[in-house]
């Protein structure tokens, strides 16, 4: 039944277009059709952390405060009145207290209205949710300074696992007074409601702490408190709040509903078809210009092109191979250049783990395989860092919309460097005298072999794999490297049983600081570098650890600065990975949608909106 109600929706389209196709009309001012690919995961801000999901809650939840227009070091006031800050009081001196004044008389889509407590329930209901690998480690971090709520109750338990807490499911008895004191005495008393405000205490100073609230920030989305205990989320007690935590998607009371105070409501949703969103009509800002936005996911490029051409479709995502194809057609715009917060990386552990790791070969240093600490010689991975063709890769693969950067940083935030020395450039000259230096001489006489990876369609990261076999074919004929494309969940899984010799990987910004990009790639909890190995692990203690901490709790931006180029040039001297390029996005649309602006930490990026903003002319 839901195909057939998207196939029908798709033929009205396209047979209204051919009286379109060859001078396209608006064919509906107030409403606005977007064919894209790929739908949410889930409607449930605390669970979600891909784009697509991003991308509708986004339009119907609403934050304390958002981005100024494009800038991302800006905020302007969204529910709370004022931005906090050191001279307007609301940030005290120690950096720990930040003050949000509630705006009054905003209304949720079922008519409650917006209270303080709503805010702290917010906040409260995704410390305590903190679904594995979801994006609710942004609360948690800085408020009560660990990383998952799961880690803080273990310690408090004195139990290796939060597992360990458990018996078929059920909470052991004389765990409950522990679990119940989490929440009392870290989660409770980190948010709290005084009067028409609601403060939040910090376990640390935290730079970043305004972005991870910024709308886009979708896990701090303001959601009605009363409402989601009617559904069946969390009842805001103390001594319940494990029975709510990390629940599968599909049976959390909030996967597949929404009650936001944003400019849309939710109308319709069906996975992997079709989302439909209709104006909010008692929305606090003004009711939007447009009255529909349509969500269509429809893979086929060919289909989304026609829609484009005959104004079907008032925006479309454009993969970057097929840009040109869109480049002249009559009365579409396309806008190009857009600097993304992402990058893409290949990275080289230091240990692997070889247990059953095939990817090893022989697991020697014999001509037929690599040792498991095979990285973990200095030569081996500047070796490699001169063998990678960076600017080919660019202009082959990415057809020119990409830029290089010479460490984990992306350009556009506080600390990137554009020092020429820090770019390792490609020398084949250069990595034959690395790798003839590795393993005392002894890998450049007996050689090497072993699989690289990159996830199973990505057409430009299989590109990449590609380049390194060939080139290091070419340095030396006894290097073997045979590029494997899994599927992500195998790809993740072998990542994480740390078995991937070589293996390009990307990363999109959670929020625009560089605290966010440190501590992933370099930090020895990082979420790629802790699994680089405990030769990694133990260097980056001793070495990036501080720097990434210290930088966090800088309140000086200049000296912040200093401390992500200085972990830049770590980076760079222990060739720690190879930093592929930072792609370049572009949007397309009808040259009739107006109010399109860009800030790259809209869920969608180069494709995403603020469809608040938009109307057509």
């Amino acid at each position: 039944m839901k195909s057939k109600f998207l196939c029908i929706f798709i033929a009205v389209l396209l047979v209204m277009s051919i009286a379109a196709s060859v001078d396209a009309q608006v064919q509906d001012p107030e409403r606005m059709v977007y064919a894209t690919i790929g739908g949410p995961e889930t409607l449930d801000p605390h669970w979600s952390y891909d784009s697509a999901s991003g991308e509708i809650i986004f339009q119907v939840y609403d934050n304390l405060i958002a981005y100024d227009g494009e800038s991302l070091e800006k905020f302007v006031p969204m529910l709370s009145t004022e931005v906090p800050s050191a001279e307007n009081g609301l940030i005290s001196e120690d950096g720990l207290t930040y003050t949000f004044p509630i705006r009054k008389e905003v209304k949720f889509h079922n008519g409650a209205l917006l209270t303080p407590e709503d805010v702290e329930y917010s906040f409260e209901r995704g410390m305590i949710f903190d679904r594995a690998g979801g994006p609710c480690w942004m609360l948690l971090e800085p408020l009560v300074g660990v990383g998952s709520i799961e880690s803080l109750a273990a310690a408090q338990a004195g139990v290796e696992n939060y597992t360990d807490m458990f018996a078929d499911d059920q909470l052991k008895e004389e765990y409950k007074g522990v679990l119940t004191k989490v929440f009392t005495d870290f989660v409770d008393k980190s948010v709290e409601v005084d009067g028409d405000n609601v403060v939040f205490h910090l376990a640390q100073p935290y730079a970043p702490f305004l972005s991870i609230l910024a709308h886009a920030g979708i896990w701090s989305s303001i959601i009605n408190k009363s409402w989601a205990i009617e559904q069946g989320a969390w009842d805001g007690q103390a001594d319940t709040w494990w029975n709510y935590h990390d629940p599968k998607n599909e049976e959390d009371p909030l996967y597949s509903i929404t009650n936001g105070t944003g400019p849309f409501m939710l109308t319709r949703w069906i996975p992997e078809e079709t989302t439909m969103l209709e104006r909010f009509e008692d929305y606090w800002r003004g009711p939007a210009k447009l009255k529909e936005v349509v969500f269509l996911y429809i893979n086929e490029w060919t289909t989304r092109k026609l829609m484009l051409q005959n104004g079907d479709a008032d925006m479309v995502y454009v993969p970057v191979t097929n840009i040109n194809e869109v480049k002249e057609m009559e009365g579409v715009e396309v806008i190009q250049g857009l600097p993304t917060l992402s990058n893409v990386v290949s990275s080289m552990p230091w240990n692997l783990n070889a247990e059953g790791n095939a990817n090893l070969g022989s697991g020697k240093l014999d001509g037929e395989g690599i040792p498991p600490d095979f990285f973990s010689d200095i030569h081996v991975r500047k070796g490699f860092s001169y063998l990678f063709p960076y600017d080919i890769m660019i202009e082959k693969a990415q057809h020119g919309q990409a830029i290089r950067n010479p460490g984990p940083i992306p350009k556009g935030l506080l600390g990137y460097t554009d020092d020429p020395e820090l770019f390792y450039k490609f020398d084949l000259e250069k990595a034959k005298e690395e790798f003839q230096q590795a393993w005392n001489g002894e890998l450049w006489e007996k050689g090497c072999k072993f699989n690289i990876f990159y996830n199973e369609g990505n057409d430009v990261r299989k590109t990449a794999c590609d380049m390194l076999s060939t080139y290091a074919r070419i340095v030396n004929p006894k290097f073997e490297l045979t590029p494997v494309g899994v599927q992500w969940s195998s790809y993740l899984k072998q990542f994480l049983a740390e078995q991937l010799p070589i293996y390009t990987i990307g990363w999109m910004a959670d929020f625009p600081d560089p605290h966010n990009w440190a501590p992933t790639y370099l930090g020895s909890n990082g979420t790629y570098s802790a699994y680089y190995g405990k030769t990694y692990t133990e260097w980056a203690e001793e070495n990036t650890d501080p720097l990434i901490d210290k930088a966090l709790k800088s309140t000086d931006p200049d000296e912040r600065a200093s401390i992500y180029k200085e972990l830049t040039q770590l980076a760079h001297d222990q060739a720690v990975a190879l930093y592929l390029y930072q792609p370049i996005d572009h949007n397309v649309h009808r040259d009739w949608v107006k109010g399109w602006y860009y800030n790259a930490m809209i869920p969608g990026m180069g494709d995403g909106a603020d469809f608040y903003a938009l109307y057509k002319e």
